[in-house]
C-alpha cells in the first residue's frame, strides 16, 4: 500500500473532523478512568482525582495555546480564545456561546453539556460533584493562566431545576483588580516542569490559503475550527494532543498521591485500553474508514491523538505487518519514569495500543512496544485466519457515555 497520509498532508475539510476528534479525547480520558476510581476509592475521591488533573494540567496548556495562537492580553476576550481552545469545551458536544460585556465581565452559557448528560442519570450527588466541586476550582485555574484576579462564577447552574432547564449552565467572568491572584496548584508546578510540557509544535507550510493563521484581534463567539487555516488546524490539533497527554499526566500524579505508583500506573493502563479504543472508533468512522485490514490499521494508528505528541511518526507497512518509529524531538520524551501515558509507552505497555489497533482490525496483535536506538518502536501483525478478539472489559463503562455516540456537524456554515 502506499503510506496513508500524516496530520499535515491532510487538505482544511479533512481535518476539521480528525482535529475535532483530536479534542474529543480530552472527554474519553475521564470517562475510562473515573469509573475505576470510585470502585477502588470512593465516588468522592472521583470529584479529588478531577480536580488535581484539571488543576494540574490546564494552566500549563492553556499558555502553550495562547502562545501557539497569539492569543494576547490578559482581559476576558482572551480568556474566552483559551476556553474556545480548550479540550474541557468540545465544540458542539459542549455547545457554549460566549458574550463579552467589556473587558472585565463577560457570559458564557452551555446550550449542550454533554458532560452533564452522562452524570444526571446517576443522581443529584453526581451533578453537583461535577458542576460544583470540580467546577469551581478548575474554572479559576483555567482563567488563572490568563489573568490570576479572574474568577468565573455561576449565575446558575445543575442539577437542573425546573428539570431540562436550557441552558444548562449559566456563567460570569470577572476580573476585579482588588482579587488576591490565584496561584498555581502543586500539580501544576509538576506538570509544567515535565518534558511533555515543552514539547515543540511548528507549524507546517500551509497547503491552501484560506482561513485563520492565529487568533489575533477580534473576539470570534461563534468561533469554530472550520474557521482556521489548514497549517492552523494541524498545530492545534497537534496542541490538542498535548491537552490530553497532560491531562493523563496530571492524573497520574493525583492517582499516586491516593493509591500508590503501582496502583496508579495500573489505572492509567487500563484508561488507554478503554479510552485508546473508543478513540479509533470515532477517528475511523471521522476518516470514513470502514472494513478492518492493515490499511485500516495504519492509516488509524498514524493518525491516532493517543499516541504520544513531540514525535516524528514514521510508519511502514509490509504485507499483514505494520511498524510505527516515534522519534522523539526533544530530551526527555522516552524516559520511562514520565507520568501518563508517555510513560505506558516507554515502559513497553502494550494495552493501550493493542486497544486502539483492535477497535480497527479486530485480528490485530501488537508483537513489540520497545524503545530502541532512541526511538519507540511499535509493531503490529494481522492474522486474518484468527477469531476476532472479544472487547476488552474496560469498555462495559465507556458504552454507557454519550461520547460514543455523538457525531459532530462537519457541514459548511
Amino acid at each position: 500500500m502506499t503510506s496513508p497520509p500524516a496530520l499535515e498532508d491532510l487538505s482544511r475539510a479533512e481535518l476539521v473532523p480528525v482535529t475535532l476528534e483530536y479534542m474529543m479525547l480530552g472527554h474519553l480520558l475521564d470517562r475510562a478512568l473515573m469509573p475505576t476510581v470510585a470502585i477502588r476509592g470512593t465516588i468522592e475521591m472521583v470529584d479529588d482525582v478531577a480536580i488535581d488533573e484539571w488543576m494540574g494540567a490546564s494552566p500549563v496548556y492553556t499558555r502553550r495555546m495562547r502562545h501557539l495562537m497569539g492569543i494576547e492580553g490578559d482581559d476576558v476576550a482572551a480568556i474566552m480564545k483559551a476556553l474556545q481552545l480548550d479540550v474541557g469545551f468540545v465544540h458542539q458536544y459542549m455547545n457554549v456561546g460566549y458574550e463579552v460585556i467589556d473587558e472585565r465581565h463577560g457570559t458564557f452559557w452551555l446550550d449542550h453539556c454533554g458532560a452533564l448528560m452522562d452524570v444526571e442519570p446517576h443522581g443529584e450527588d453526581r451533578v453537583v460533584g461535577m458542576c460544583h466541586h470540580i467546577e469551581d476550582p478548575t474554572f479559576d485555574a483555567t482563567a488563572y493562566a490568563t489573568n490570576p484576579r479572574a474568577r468565573i462564577r455561576p449565575i446558575h447552574r445543575p442539577p437542573r431545576v425546573p428539570a431540562g432547564r436550557e441552558p444548562h449552565c449559566h456563567w460570569t467572568i470577572t476580573i476585579d483588580p482588588a482579587n488576591d491572584p490565584v496561584g498555581p496548584a502543586t500539580h501544576t508546578l509538576r506538570i509544567a516542569e515535565l518534558p511533555l510540557a515543552a514539547v515543540p509544535n511548528e507549524r507546517p507550510t500551509d497547503r491552501e490559503p484560506d482561513g485563520m493563521h492565529d487568533y489575533r484581534g477580534e473576539f470570534v463567539p461563534r468561533f469554530r475550527l472550520a474557521d482556521l487555516s489548514q497549517s492552523a488546524l494541524v498545530a492545534v490539533a497537534r496542541e490538542f494532543q498535548v491537552q490530553c497527554h497532560l491531562l493523563t499526566s496530571s492524573s497520574e500524579l493525583a492517582l499516586t498521591d491516593r493509591f500508590g505508583q503501582e496502583g496508579a500506573r495500573d489505572m492509567l493502563a487500563r484508561q488507554s485500553v478503554g479510552a485508546g479504543w473508543v478513540c479509533s472508533e470515532r477517528l475511523a468512522r471521522a476518516l470514513d474508514i470502514t472494513g478492518g485490514g492493515t490499511d485500516a490499521l495504519a492509516a488509524v494508528l498514524l493518525l491516532h491523538p493517543g499516541l504520544p505528541p513531540g514525535f516524528e511518526r514514521a510508519l511502514t507497512v509490509d504485507g499483514d505487518r505494520v511498524r510505527l518509529e516515534l522519534t522523539p524531538w526533544s530530551d526527555g520524551l522516552l524516559d520511562p519514569a514520565n507520568p501518563g501515558w508517555l510513560g505506558l509507552f516507554a515502559r513497553g505497555e502494550r494495552g493501550g495500543i493493542e486497544a486502539m489497533a483492535r477497535a480497527v482490525e479486530p485480528r490485530a496483535l501488537v508483537t513489540e512496544v520497545a524503545v530502541r536506538d532512541g526511538r519507540l518502536v511499535i509493531e503490529l501483525g494481522v492474522d486474518e485466519s484468527a477469531e476476532p478478539a472479544p472487547e476488552p472489559e474496560e469498555l462495559a463503562f465507556m458504552r454507557l457515555s454519550t461520547t460514543l455516540a455523538w457525531a459532530f456537524d462537519t457541514s459548511p456554515a
